[in-house]
């Protein structure tokens, strides 16, 4: 089977989970022995990169600048931006070209913007099989970040939003399948009338942790707390800190709060732990180094203020046997198992979240446990389980022509 795999960003130019699940079923496909083409954006230009029955195209579409460097620009340069990247003529011209050269039996598209979102009407022109995957909101809302304080706000249901949403609807169609990894975001987009004709999938991330990495726990006389992710706002890491912060104030706790990453509010973060030995900063970390961190961890916090898809950093500390403490946001809440692999608090509520922490730092034999039970939860998420189902759900479209 010739596969063509589409997404805005692949290594090494890449961001986060997206990036990483398409390297993963590239790979995954080739060592099933299927030639595989990608379609992906650079910085640096037009590139073509073929090894074996690997062929990797990137190009870089004419715009205001690139995608990865929105953040450096105002809202009015971003809007502007956003109205080529949706109707991008030329982005998709070019892609459509590759195609009919290529003559892939199915395209597998991932996130589209950075290319262009007039991509699939060249795919349903060409007369090709579509699989679909979101990732994120970023079909409704741009940023791909909607609060859950906010999510019945005019920032997010008002007239904007509206026609934005019409315009995405229109143009992505019904792909022959839609695969989304968390059951909330297949239910976010069906009840706002997407994909009406297309076959939904819920289809988890395998886990990204292989076997031969996972380490074993050490037992440590305090409670180590680890939040791994961006250091922004919205993904709850300052509220995370000042709960933290107050809890230690209040009573005479006796906890590590690590935090590894990296982000735009790290100067802030590090300026409100100042003098607070019990906060300890690991900045940006990479994957080899996650066993030695995770290994001293007793529990995993994910205190996001946004609805979520399906979070790689609860996948990973389940692998390692480091149980979870959650925001109950969407998303999120679906993968923990309340008692058995983690426990949740409300979604931006300080004295929810300190309940919880208090909890920990009475019930440590209860933590221990759950640790001992986490992996329990990944069962049949293994890259090669992800990678047969996915197979087959490229055979069964093709098969339906």
């Amino acid at each position: 089977m010739k596969i063509c795999i589409i997404n805005n960003l692949y290594p090494p130019y890449s961001r986060g989970g997206a990036e990483h699940l398409v390297f993963r079923t590239v790979k995954g496909m080739l060592e099933l022995g299927h030639e595989v083409i990608v379609i992906t954006t650079s910085p640096d230009g037009f590139g073509l990169f073929e090894e074996g029955k690997l062929k990797i195209y990137r190009y870089k579409p004419k715009n205001l600048f690139f995608y990865t460097k929105a953040h450096k620009y105002n809202w009015f340069m971003r809007l502007l931006w956003h109205i080529v990247d949706t109707f991008h003529i030329s982005s998709s011209n070019f892609v459509k070209k590759i195609l009919k050269e290529e003559k892939p039996d199915v395209v597998h598209t991932h996130n589209l913007m950075g290319m262009s979102f007039l991509i699939p009407r060249a795919i349903r022109r060409l007369s090709l099989r579509h699989l679909h995957t979101v990732h994120d909101v970023q079909l409704v809302e741009p940023s791909g970040i909607i609060l859950k304080s906010m999510e019945k706000s005019f920032r997010y249901t008002g007239f904007p939003t509206k026609i934005y949403t019409w315009v995405i609807k229109k143009l992505m169609g019904s792909p022959d399948v839609v695969i989304s990894p968390s059951q909330f975001l297949l239910d976010f987009y069906t009840n706002r009338g997407f994909f009406k004709n297309s076959k939904r999938v819920m289809l988890r991330n395998p886990v990204s942790v292989e076997e031969s990495d996972r380490a074993t726990r050490h037992s440590y006389n305090h409670l180590r707390f680890l939040y791994l992710g961006q250091i922004e706002e919205h993904k709850g890491v300052i509220f995370l800190v000042d709960t933290f912060l107050e809890i230690c104030r209040d009573n005479d706790f006796e906890a590590e709060l690590h935090i590894a990453g990296d982000g735009s509010q790290f100067k802030r973060l590090k300026d409100i732990s100042d003098g607070y030995d019990n906060i300890i900063f690991h900045g940006k970390v990479d994957r080899i180094e996650l066993p030695k961190l995770f290994e001293q961890t007793s529990m995993t916090i994910v205190p996001s203020l946004c609805y979520e898809n399906s979070p790689t950093v609860i996948f990973e500390s389940l692998s390692f046997g480091v149980p979870v403490l959650a925001s109950r946001v969407e998303g999120i809440a679906e993968l923990i198992k309340e008692g058995e692999n983690g426990i949740t608090f409300e979604t931006g509520n300080k004295e929810s979240l300190k309940e919880k922490l208090a909890w920990s730092l009475n019930n440590k034999e209860e933590l221990e446990e759950m640790g001992e039970k986490t992996k329990k939860s990944l069962v049949g998420l293994s890259h090669e389980d992800y990678i047969e189902k996915l197979y087959n759900l490229y055979v069964d479209a093709t098969e339906e022509l």
